[in-house]
């Protein structure tokens, strides 16, 4: 009994620090010079039970980076999963799997602090090869010219799902509109 209810209380702690994780996202996205004591109003915590979790300010910076990637692979996972049978070869559910952890994705990119994180680095380029696998084959399969190089790919990728996620924030896309724009505008352009 006392395993379960020590298993149950880790789980509890663990969506808490989720939840502040999440709220700090918000914050810096919002403001990125958001002071600590607006991230924890934000998270509905005082700033001294902030402080117990991440002493500094790069703590929490560091600790809200790795949640990101932490989504990150998780939406990237499950877009992935489904990739195989999709008519369109899994570009619609990467896009919309990474528009809706858009804000995360914001942070990660906007943040300068994370080009000098070597474990940040080194789980993003884990997550980048399954993107990448999922816009290679829809090159493969004729989707997009195949003299374009990956890194173009990915990173005009990047660009669309970054404005799509602004733009739902901004109250300009409809969050269901995002993933389908996102798509035609890679595939056919604008002209």
């Amino acid at each position: 009994m006392s395993v379960r209810v020590a298993r149950r209380r880790s789980a509890v702690r663990r969506d808490a620090k989720a939840a502040l994780l999440d709220a700090a996202v918000e914050v810096l996205v919002a403001d990125p010079s958001a002071s600590l004591a607006e991230v924890a109003e934000a998270a509905g915590i005082g700033r001294t039970t902030l402080h117990k979790h991440y002493a500094t300010r790069d703590d929490l910076l560091r600790a809200v980076g790795h949640r990101a990637i932490d989504r990150w692979e998780h939406v990237i996972a499950e877009a992935n999963t489904g990739a195989d049978g999709a008519e369109d070869g899994g570009l619609r559910a990467l896009a919309a799997a990474m528009i809706s952890v858009g804000p995360h994705l914001a942070f990660l990119w906007r943040n300068p602090i994370f080009d000098r994180s070597e474990d940040i680095s080194r789980r993003w380029k884990g997550v980048e090869p399954q993107a990448m696998a999922i816009l290679e084959a829809a090159q493969k399969r004729g989707q997009m010219r195949a003299d374009v190089p990956g890194f173009w790919l990915l990173h005009t990728f990047y660009s669309l799902v970054y404005v799509a996620a602004e733009s739902i924030y901004d109250g300009d896309l409809a969050p269901r509109d995002a993933p389908d724009l996102v798509v035609s505008t890679f595939l056919r352009g604008l002209g």
